[in-house]
């Protein structure tokens, strides 16, 4: 089985629902449940995989802080690798609000920290390069690391016979293409979502947006559709994959997360493009059905069992 690094976002995580409206001028909101986990897009993509007995370590940067020692003590007593965590002594560990509503839309109050800064001199890249699978998330909320060498990072990789995976999140910039280009011909696995993927390419439906991405050099393109499931593309074939339906869904915070995780434990196992697609469509299915961002699925079996009787 390939082993996998997880390049970016470490972020303590706070999650309160459900409620119908949320109104400055009403001085109290009550809420059905609050939920405190470590969160992040690669930290989710992560602690995921540990789940699911894939081998794994969190290249990321947090703050010598209260959130960050929670951040610390969550990931050591799920036996993560910690020893490629960068630690800051300035800086506050990133937090992220999550407030979700009945109908289990979200919106996200984000402070980025330490994370923000997660530059490359923060990543270990004698310990890097040892990992078959080099995974980064959450590419446009690492300003620094977007515009500090990670597209080095991936072509050293790629160099190296290394797989290089990357999703992306929202460009609050809104420079997009203009800030990913670089980046994308070192990259084998890409995996944006539909409005992502958009942005970027400007084109309207997902066959021309993995056109578009193709031709920037990407080998594989695999567009997440929520419910609907994905687009995926090797550049020569390509296929919509459904998604799996889902019998109430709860909060959907940290499906693409679980979408990601599920495709890279697939792929770690030597499953190829399609089939890992379908393990990903499960496990997002999955994470959607309750609160949290990376606790729902136990074992990779609760992914093999759905996709046996699908």
């Amino acid at each position: 089985m390939k082993n996998i690094a997880c390049i970016g976002m470490a972020v303590a995580d706070v999650t309160l629902g459900h409620f119908d409206e949320f109104n400055f001028n009403q001085d109290v909101t009550l809420v059905d449940n609050v939920n405190i986990t470590a969160g992040g897009d690669s930290a989710n993509v992560a602690i995921n995989l540990l789940n699911m007995q894939t081998q794994v370590s969190l290249y990321g940067k947090i703050g010598d802080d209260l959130m960050g020692k929670f951040l610390l003590e969550t990931y050591e007593k799920l036996h993560m690798d910690t020893s490629n965590i960068t630690i800051s002594k300035g800086e506050n560990t990133a937090t992220c609000i999550t407030l979700v509503n009945k109908e289990a839309d979200r919106v996200f109050l984000y402070h980025g920290g330490s994370t923000a800064s997660l530059g490359r001199a923060d990543i270990k890249e004698n310990t890097l390069y040892e990992y078959d699978i080099i995974h980064a998330s959450g590419f446009f909320l690492l300003p620094k690391l977007e515009n500090e060498g990670l597209d080095d990072i991936f072509k050293i990789a790629k160099e190296k016979g290394k797989i290089t995976t990357l999703d992306v999140g929202w460009d609050n910039s809104n420079r997009w293409f203009e800030n990913i280009r670089s980046i994308l011909p070192h990259v084998s696995y890409f995996l944006p979502t539909d409005n992502e993927a958009e942005q970027i390419t400007k084109q309207k439906n997902v066959e021309d947006m993995a056109k578009f991405l193709l031709d920037q050099g990407v080998e594989n393109v695999v567009i997440k559709m929520g419910a609907k499931g994905a687009y995926a593309h090797n550049g020569k074939d390509a296929q919509y994959i459904k998604g799996v339906p889902v019998k109430t869904v709860v909060d959907t915070t940290g499906a693409g997360d679980s979408f990601v995780a599920g495709f890279l434990a697939s792929l770690a196992r030597g499953n190829d493009l399609w089939q890992s697609v379908k393990m990903a469509n499960i496990s997002g299915g999955l994470t959607v059905q309750d609160f949290g961002t990376n606790n729902i699925i136990k074992s990779y079996k609760d992914l093999t069992d759905i996709y046996n009787n699908t």
